[in-house]
């Protein structure tokens, strides 16, 4: 799936009603912009701090919680 938008004069864009559909997006949602090279990543994290993918990662048992947004920012950042 592509989905594109315009920047404004103001700097602004949207977020394609199809991706807001299918990712759950809503006010209060954060947008992050990753830089790796010469590309960007976007991904949303949910104002209500739940982390969407813990469903999906919880299932096994770990010596810490599952945090994929955390292990993302370590990876991507770097930092800890």
């Amino acid at each position: 799936m592509v989905a594109t938008t315009r920047v404004s004069k103001g700097f602004q864009t949207v977020v394609p009603a199809s991706l807001r559909k299918r990712f759950g997006v809503g006010p209060g949602d954060e947008v992050v912009w990753t830089i790796l090279g010469d590309e960007v990543y976007i991904r949303v994290r949910k104002a209500s701090g739940e982390d969407p993918l813990k469903a999906l990662i919880g299932a096994l048992p770990t010596e810490r919680e599952a945090d994929a947004t955390a292990e993302l920012d370590e990876v991507v950042h770097g930092s800890g």
